[in-house]
């Protein structure tokens, strides 16, 4: 941490940015750098490299963001939340590369070893990039922020934890709630705005995507997809689905869950979870994407068809799974 550090602390414009459609946890991660850098004197610009997930937009009230159109404003540094390639950040990431700006990687996913970042700010035992930030905040020597920025480290950790009720939810996680919600964050308020703003089509896209559910190896992975016509037709709206993917996971017997959407614009995007076995983020990776353990994701070029991406993604599970059985077998066997 202390090279990154050194060079947040001798930059004086710093460029905020974050993955492809930015999530609670980036957008959190960046709200707190944001505030804190603010703090320390420095001119700070977000600029993100398109839009991000619409149940996030209250954060923008207190930490406005620009999208990236094809120009990098000029800056001593560029501080990247939540993010550990910089192909995540697509259009962008090319920008970014071409400028030879020196670039922050603050994350706790998994990061190559040739990962091409000036310094990071990386743990992977960390529950949030949220919860990263804040440590970066404190050895700034920032030890106060708005009651913004909390509640941006809040949401970072409850959508990244699954409101505390996934696997990554550990001591730290939970004291780290703890200490936030002692700074004064309304917890029923963030709540409402992540979780209760859903648009009438939600339920209706649910059931699209559920109209083509399949089970896999005895019900242990499970594959739904919905599609832009069929959503069009029945009038739903499929912008998140993480009601979706708690749904499937909820089965019993399902191990690991593959949730396909096509977006407008014409390309699919692909949603992993699993229980406890599967790692989901080296299936990912087999695709193109990547993430967590327990979590992870990727998207399709426009040139490949809904149904490619289906067989694409069941059969990256499938590989993943028989992979996972072969392991444990060889390790009941040591």
């Amino acid at each position: 941490m202390q090279e990154a550090i050194q060079l947040i602390e001798s930059s004086q414009k710093i460029l905020l940015s974050g993955h492809l459609r930015a999530d609670g946890d980036c957008l959190g991660a960046q709200s707190v750098m944001y505030h804190a850098l603010k703090k320390m004197g420095k001119e700070v610009e977000v600029m993100l490299p398109n839009p991000p997930d619409g149940r996030y937009g209250f954060l923008e009230a207190h930490t406005p963001w620009t999208l990236f159109n094809g120009t990098l404003p000029k800056a001593d540094l560029l501080l990247v939340c939540d993010c550990n390639q910089l192909d995540r950040l697509g259009s962008m990431g090319d920008a970014v590369a071409a400028s030879g700006m020196p670039r922050i990687a603050l994350d706790h996913h998994p990061i190559a070893e040739d990962h091409g970042w000036t310094a990071l700010v990386h743990d992977v035992t960390a529950a949030a990039s949220g919860l990263i930030a804040l440590k970066v905040a404190s050895a700034l020597g920032v030890d106060s922020l708005p009651i913004e920025a909390y509640e941006a480290a809040f949401v970072a950790l409850m959508t990244d934890t699954g409101w505390l009720k996934y696997s990554n939810a550990d001591a730290d996680a939970w004291a780290a709630a703890a200490s936030l919600v002692e700074k004064g964050v309304n917890t029923e308020r963030l709540y409402d705005l992540v979780y209760q703003q859903a648009e009438l089509g939600r339920p209706i896209g649910i059931s699209a995507a559920l109209e083509n559910l399949q089970y896999f190896e005895d019900g242990r992975i499970a594959v739904a997809f919905s599609s832009q016509a069929r959503l069009a037709e029945l009038g739903g709206t499929l912008e998140d689905s993480d009601d979706i993917l708690d749904i499937l996971r909820s089965v019993k017997e399902v191990e690991a869950v593959g949730l396909i959407t096509e977006r407008a614009g014409g390309f699919c995007k692909v949603s992993f979870r699993s229980k406890r076995h599967l790692d989901v983020n080296q299936v990912a990776r087999t695709i193109g994407g990547g993430g967590h353990a327990r979590a992870a994701g990727a998207s399709f070029a426009q040139e490949v068809s809904l149904a490619s991406a289906v067989s694409k993604v069941a059969q990256a599970l499938l590989d993943g799974y028989a992979a996972q059985k072969v392991a444990a077998a060889l390790n009941a066997e040591a």
